[in-house]
């Protein structure tokens, strides 16, 4: 069975190729010699603060990432704001404030409209408040050393959403194609709809264009007809080797990561070749690539498995999916108001009253059952972790500090 899982939006980069029309990128050797990939947060850095917020970006600036990513959407009255999907369903309280609105697309309110709505409190209580930004927020936020990488999100929804974001970059003096110390470039545009990005170029020329595909490397052909276009292309290392990485280099092509968060993804990534690490965790991200221990928090709580497919309803009583956390020390650790989350942010909880006993397991449930000392149910009624492809939980305290995160991969 299919789950939700974290909608992509991956990002591809590199250095420009000798295109007739398209803005040439500064040659690596004028770039800053890097001892490891570049660093996205995508959308932010969602994995600790609500996707796309103002809150997510700073957090990314906080955690030094080389480059902020969003999705750029057209509202009713023209108004360019930041987020993934084609609804504020998901990331915002909009079925109460407007329940006569479905299927509350973002084209469909006025900026002022969407500015009323909750973008904080889905993701947890203390980010209550937060808005949906538009562009412009964002563009007062970022600082001078971070690089921009926006995506012309589903530009059939935002007709002409391209032009005016030219003109927003344009105004803001962030259209000179140039690119930072960092090796990311000041800003970057790109989509799934060659078209739009066509929009776009004609009235930003220097700014680096890419094209999305896939999560797993293109074919030799179609690589070289991306490479008379786009700067760049994107996979998942998941499904790819170095093999796949060496052959999108050699159309003069970078490659770039879907988003990896775990110690075993980010090394993989970077050992497969790619130029660029896309995660939802930049500081953590950071850390790995930089050989230093990834969670400063860490207690002996580790993730030790994910259970994504028990057989039969995924949400079935007292055998519903569920993640196992291990106690690694030989001393009884308190894990009561911890909680787990999946790539999309859905959220299992631990109740009070929870200590893993030294070298024991507590199974972390998704649905509904019986507590037990060993065993936690939060008697939700869909199961979401993604038994297809591969997912990545991540493990936090009471007091919402980073404690682990676990990837693993559906063969």
């Amino acid at each position: 069975m299919n789950k939700v899982s974290m909608l992509g939006c991956a990002v591809v980069m590199g250095a420009a190729l000798t295109v007739t029309g398209i803005a040439q990128a500064a040659p690596d050797s004028a770039v800053k010699k890097r001892t490891h990939p570049v660093v996205v947060g995508h959308r932010g850095s969602p994995g600790q603060a609500p996707e796309e917020t103002l809150a997510s970006y700073r957090n990314a600036l906080r955690d030094k990432a080389d480059v902020l990513e969003g999705d750029v959407q057209l509202t009713s009255d023209r108004q360019i704001v930041l987020l993934h999907d084609d609804t504020l369903a998901r990331t915002t309280d909009v079925e109460e404030v407007y329940p006569d609105r479905a299927p509350w697309r973002v084209g469909q309110f006025t900026l002022a409209e969407i500015k009323r709505l909750d973008a904080g409190s889905w993701f947890g209580s203390r980010y209550a408040g937060q808005r949906v930004p538009a562009l412009k927020e964002l563009l007062s936020v970022v600082d001078r050393r971070t690089g921009l990488s926006l995506e012309l999100k589903s530009p059939a929804n935002s007709p002409g959403v391209a032009t005016l974001l030219a003109g927003e970059l344009n105004a803001a003096g962030l259209t000179d194609g140039a690119t930072l110390r960092s090796g990311a470039y000041r800003v970057q545009v790109h989509s799934r709809d060659q078209e739009a990005l066509r929009e776009f170029h004609a009235s930003a020329p220097k700014v680096q264009l890419s094209y999305l595909t896939g999560g797993r490397m293109l074919g030799d052909e179609e690589l070289a007809a991306l490479a008379g276009w786009t700067v760049g292309v994107y996979a998942h290392p998941r499904v790819t080797g170095a093999a796949d990485v060496r052959r999108a280099h050699a159309k003069g092509l970078k490659v770039f990561s879907d988003p990896v968060d775990s110690p075993a993804e980010v090394p993989m990534a970077a050992n497969q070749g790619y130029d660029w690490v896309t995660s939802n965790f930049p500081a953590t991200a950071r850390r790995i690539l930089d050989g230093r221990a990834p969670f400063p928090a860490a207690n002996g709580v580790v993730v030790d498995s994910v259970f994504p497919d028990p057989g039969g309803d995924d949400a079935q009583p007292e055998n519903s999916e569920h993640v196992v956390l291990r106690n690694t020390t030989s001393r009884p650790i308190d894990v009561s108001g911890g909680y787990l989350r999946d790539q999309a942010s859905n959220l299992m909880k631990i109740g009070p009253g929870y200590v893993i006993r030294p070298g024991s397991l507590l199974r972390v449930h998704v649905g509904p059952g019986t507590n037990r000392p060993d065993a936690y149910y939060n008697g939700l009624t869909a199961g979401f972790l993604n038994n297809t492809s591969g997912d990545t939980v991540s493990f936090f305290g009471a007091d919402h500090s980073l404690i682990d995160i676990y990837s693993y991969i559906v063969p």
